[in-house]
């Protein structure tokens, strides 16, 4: 069997050159596909950022196009790509890929895959427009969750046969604890008393993460256990926001904004309790990973969230923007070892079923069955 050579095209990686979703799941996946069978060639429409030293060190080669987000020279620039490298299949990210990397498809008779990665909350009224006239060039969707799949047949006029499910996955064999001592380390290198507890999230700083509700319910939490500290794992456009918050609430003295790591592992490692507080999530790589590390969760039930945690089983939900639910979901954890422990154990065991692994095999058979699908319709 020739080799199927995949034009794997998104928008962007990061914001402010910290990843996002979309840059983990190159990350997790690319060094993963069969090289005997799929030769992946990523492509990114905005200029090189500092994350490209990460992926380089992964042995990852990304093409940078450096194009803005209306450039109409994209369309060429992918024409001319997906001739060179004789793609037989685009898979596309975020929405300058998936309308310029349609139409492009559409001209050089290529099947397409476009990716929907949340329920975009902020649909913009041009996008309508470019998804009614482009959805006929799609062969197939993939949805990281059900919501998005919901939200990509009612705002992006897909039909429902063409698109599938297939929940986002992580690099489990990279997720493990870190050994007592040095757990302690890290403690001390983050001027943390032993004998406090850790409520950690690993998040970007941005509206929909939901973190003024963890603020919020961090300051009734300290009322009962001041012997607590909060963890804020990542960077955004709202830190200072945040930051003036946690000093209104009076909480700033336990409240740690540790900013972007690129090393998230070893600070999961000493959380007591990881929280997702957000406002809405198509799906949570955090979530998977803080599973990963055997670590109780309290996440708000929304879209992705919901469908992987099990709530009382293998974590707690709580409704979006409710802080007072949130902290005392918290309390009620703090408060019962033996349920934070149970609680653990079985996230660690449920995410297993979500090893990236698993999943790359899985896209590699969504490859071939549009391959298939396309002759089948070209030789009728």
């Amino acid at each position: 069997m020739p080799i199927i050579n995949v034009l794997l095209v998104a928008d962007h990686l990061s914001y402010a050159g910290n990843m996002h979703g979309v840059g983990r799941l190159f990350s997790n996946t690319l060094p993963r596909f069969n090289k005997n069978k799929y030769n992946i060639v990523p492509c990114v429409l905005r200029k090189k950022d500092a994350l490209n030293d990460l992926f380089t060190s992964q042995g990852i080669k990304i093409r940078y196009l450096g194009k803005t987000k209306f450039d109409p020279f994209t369309f060429m620039t992918l024409f001319k790509i997906i001739k060179e490298e004789k793609i037989d299949i685009l898979h596309l990210h975020q929405y300058g890929a998936s309308n310029f990397g349609r139409l492009a498809g559409f001209v050089a008779g290529v099947p397409v895959i476009i990716h929907s990665h949340d329920t975009d909350p902020n649909y913009p009224f041009y996008q309508r427009i470019a998804d009614l006239i482009l959805a006929h060039f799609t062969d197939k969707v993939i949805a990281v969750s059900e919501s998005a799949k919901e939200s990509t047949i009612k705002k992006r006029s897909i039909r429902e046969d063409k698109v599938v499910v297939m929940h986002n996955a992580i690099p489990l064999e990279e997720f493990h604890e870190l050994t007592p001592g040095q757990k302690e380390k890290e403690r001390r290198s983050l001027g943390i008393n032993p004998d406090h507890k850790i409520i950690g999230t690993v998040t970007r700083l941005r509206w929909e993460k939901g973190n003024k509700y963890l603020l919020e319910a961090a300051s009734e939490v300290l009322k009962l256990f001041p012997k607590t500290v909060f963890l804020i794992v990542g960077d955004g456009p709202l830190r200072e926001e945040l930051q003036n918050l946690s000093k209104k609430l009076n909480i700033e003295e336990n409240v740690i904004f540790y900013g972007f790591s690129r090393n998230a592992q070893r600070l999961y490692s000493i959380f007591d309790i990881n929280v997702i507080a957000s406002v809405t999530e198509g799906f949570s790589f955090a979530l998977l990973e803080a599973m990963a590390m055997g670590k109780t969760v309290v996440a708000t039930n929304v879209e992705g969230p919901k469908e992987i945690l099990k709530d009382r089983e293998t974590g707690l939900l709580v409704p979006a923007k409710d802080s007072r639910m949130l902290a005392q979901k918290i309390i009620y954890l703090l408060g019962n070892g033996q349920e934070l422990k149970r609680l653990a154990r079985n996230a660690k065991k449920e995410s297993k079923k979500y090893d990236v692994d698993l999943y790359v095999k899985k896209l590699e058979k969504e490859y071939e069955d549009v391959l298939i699908k396309t002759k089948k319709s070209k030789s009728h």
